[in-house]
């Protein structure tokens, strides 16, 4: 036993050596690996990659040859990392934070380069709140430009899908640097039209006899956004959708009634608030950063800016004044 231990970590560093010799191993080749472990799945990895399905399979086969060790499997789940090349993925994963410090010291450096973050968050905060609030980035940080990615699940940052993701959790992964920025309430509103039809509530108890738009049960990847779910127990839906600013459009209709945050419903004068003072939810708002990027004076600019606004719009974000903040 002894003996085949030392053998296989013989093997293991006879590998990594491998890796680090550039002549035997191609950086390009280990990224395609570390990308279809990510993924699961080869289609989605050249998807990403920007190759054809044959060219990852190729580079693979490569670098299966090159360390003398079958890398994947596949099963029902998709594909999968052997076991005994786990520590080489740990390796190469390493490799590739290592590249990402190159990147962003080159990108920090570079006097003329255009300064970009790219912030991924849910679609109503991204659409009705940030994207209303970039001009105060202008006065903290006007060499700086946001891409405001609107995504409804949780994004891999390690994988550089976004540089900021804000969440409605804590989402406590390792290699992240989390800080809550504040918090935002929702409400109940409804239509003049639907108060016409239906009539409207008197109390809480009265929730059980209206009808609700709200999410695609099924679809809802983040479970920070069951907000209805404290509101009312099993709610009878009539309309449901995966955008927030599609079922706040319904409500405009009268369709039925909407669990809304304050910016989302600002400025929608056809909706006006019910049982404020019975009902109400509210969220904290999480600000992650990945931690080799949390130096980064791009990304302490744009923390700066949100931590700012959050700050500032505390009385409009729990729902102390419509005014929507100039």
């Amino acid at each position: 036993m002894q003996c085949s231990v030392a053998l296989a970590s013989r093997d293991d560093q006879r590998r990594k050596e491998l890796l680090a010799n550039s002549a035997a191993t191609k950086w390009d080749d280990l990224r395609v690996f570390l990308e279809v472990a990510r993924q699961g799945s080869v289609h989605a990895a050249a998807r990403r990659l920007k190759l054809d399905h044959s060219t990852v399979c190729r580079r693979i086969d490569r670098l299966e040859s090159k360390l003398s060790l079958k890398l994947l499997d596949r099963t029902r789940k998709g594909i999968v990392v052997r076991e005994e090349a786990q520590n080489l993925l740990k390796h190469i994963e390493e490799m590739d934070r290592r590249a990402n410090l190159v990147d962003d010291v080159i990108s920090r450096d570079a006097a003329s380069a255009v300064q970009v973050v790219r912030i991924a968050t849910m679609e109503g905060i991204a659409s009705r709140y940030l994207a209303r609030r970039l001009l105060v980035l202008d006065q903290i940080a006007p060499g700086v430009k946001i891409e405001l990615l609107s995504i409804p699940q949780t994004v891999d940052l390690s994988r550089k899908e976004a540089d900021i993701f804000l969440s409605f959790f804590n989402p406590k992964a390792q290699g992240l640097k989390s800080t809550a920025l504040g918090e935002f309430a929702l409400f109940l509103y409804a239509a003049k039209a639907y108060a016409q039809k239906y009539g409207m509530p008197k109390n809480s108890a009265d929730l059980a006899n209206h009808t609700f738009v709200g999410y695609i049960d099924e679809l809802l990847a983040i479970h920070a956004v069951r907000w209805l779910d404290e509101v009312i127990t099993a709610p009878k839906i009539c309309f449901h959708s995966n955008s927030i600013i599609a079922q706040c459009s319904a409500a405009v209709s009268g369709l039925g009634i909407v669990l809304l945050p304050t910016f989302v419903a600002a400025g929608v004068t056809e909706l006006n608030r019910i049982l404020p003072d019975q009902i109400s939810v509210r969220r904290d708002v999480w600000m992650s950063v990945r931690t080799e990027q949390n130096h980064l004076a791009k990304i302490k600019l744009v923390s700066k800016f949100l931590k700012h606004i959050f700050e500032s719009d505390v009385d409009f974000l729990l729902g102390k004044t419509d005014q929507f903040p100039c």
